[in-house]
């Protein structure tokens, strides 16, 4: 039977979700026909659930992360069906979701239909915020995917609709829960103390980067804990001011600092917790994608406030703010050293680290300040420490 829909799901989180999903989707009837292409948006750890699908889905994988809007279009390329559908953020479809949906663009003045929330009210229930949507192959292809952040594509789209004359519609007989449940139990009633604060510095907090390391801290962290974003692009500020701005205004008894551009994995936080309890100053998880450094990879580590308070540059201060953008961690590190406490690698919490992501900047403006930082941060560093062994960027072993 040939296909009469195709169901896009671009998936770049864990297992835990993207199964989930794929049970919703396999609740769905027959009919409509339909296919299902899976877009692995290069992912960690999503290889045993997907090799469980083989010959159910089609897998396409990119080589390189390229975004929830690319990942569509790429899976829209290889699609077969009239109609194209999306889910977004491997949100799960109720049963009998996937029927209304095809049978609403069966009004040629439609050129967009989208599914509702589970349990949001009927004010927020916006074919622009929807997390699943279908359209008609041949429009699709003609306006194409915009290249902007998840939940803005089904917006940008319906614009691009309606200069062709074709509408946005809700289908109430459509119904997706948002993928809410990943936020791995970790959400508290408010007023609770978190147990741990999660500082994310970045040169853009609306980008999807930001949003993507955010979902997967509450889709694999269990503990009650909050997030606090520090945005240092308007002007640029480096990395210590903004760190040092979060570790402030921290309030949980544990803190990790986490670039922008990493993934926790499932588990992550229990091993940095122990190693903390067990006398560790500062604690580092395995990165399991890319280089990994042994002695201190500064783009994701945890400390105690006790540890803050004993290892700051000053008041208020942990980083040295005279190195702006780079040699903080080498800073650090030499002090942890000195004082026979170097950072504990706690192998059992695992992470995917996009490296150099977070400083790296397609501003020509923006990438000569970089250089001439990183320069800058080198000497400052090296004056500070006269004689001390380098390699590299790195202290010496």
């Amino acid at each position: 039977m040939s296909s009469k829909v195709s169901i896009i799901v671009p998936l770049a989180g864990g297992p835990a979700q993207a199964l989930r999903c794929f049970e919703g989707i396999a609740a769905q009837a027959e009919d409509p026909a339909h296919e299902i292409i899976v877009v692995d948006d290069a992912s960690v750890g999503l290889d045993p659930l997907l090799s469980q699908l083989a010959g159910d889905v089609a897998v396409l994988r990119n080589d390189r992360r390229l975004g929830f809007a690319a990942s569509a279009r790429h899976g829209a390329a290889h699609a077969r069906g009239e109609i194209i559908v999306v889910i977004r953020d491997a949100a799960v479809p109720a049963r009998g979701w996937l029927a209304p949906l095809a049978a609403a663009l069966n009004d040629g003045t439609v050129g967009l239909a989208a599914s509702v929330t589970a349990g949001a009210d009927a004010a927020s229930q916006s074919p622009v915020a929807t997390w699943a949507f279908a359209v008609r192959a041949a429009e699709l292809h003609n306006v194409d995917l915009p290249a902007v952040s998840s939940q803005l594509v089904a917006g940008a789209l319906s614009l691009s609709l309606a200069e062709r004359g074709l509408r946005a519609v809700t289908v109430p007989g459509s119904c997706v829960a948002a993928p809410g449940t990943r936020t791995g139990g970790g959400r508290r009633p408010a007023g609770e103390d978190p147990e741990l604060t999660v500082v994310i510095p970045t040169l853009d907090a609306a980008s999807e980067r930001v949003r993507a390391c955010v979902a997967a801290v509450q889709g694999a962290t269990d503990v009650a804990h909050e997030i606090v974003i520090i945005d240092n692009g308007a002007p640029p500020q480096g990395f210590a001011s903004p760190v040092n701005a979060g570790l402030r205004a921290a309030r949980a008894p544990y803190v990790v600092v986490m670039n922008d551009d990493v993934e926790p994995l499932s588990g992550w936080w229990p091993p940095l917790r122990a190693a903390l309890d067990a006398g560790a100053a500062v604690s580092f998880p395995l990165t399991i994608d890319g280089p990994m450094r042994f002695d201190f990879p500064a783009w994701c580590f945890a400390m105690t406030n006790d540890s803050v308070e004993q290892f700051s540059h000053g008041p208020g201060e942990f980083f040295d703010p005279s190195l702006v953008l780079w040699y903080q961690d080498t800073d650090l590190l030499h002090r942890l050293r000195e004082a026979g406490r170097p950072p504990v690698h706690a192998e059992a919490s695992r992470i995917r680290h996009g490296l150099s992501e977070t400083v790296g900047s397609d501003d020509p403006e923006l990438s000569a300040w970089i250089r001439v930082q990183v320069a800058a941060d080198r000497e400052r560093f090296l004056g500070k420490y006269p004689g001390v062994a380098m390699n590299g960027h790195a202290l010496a072993s």
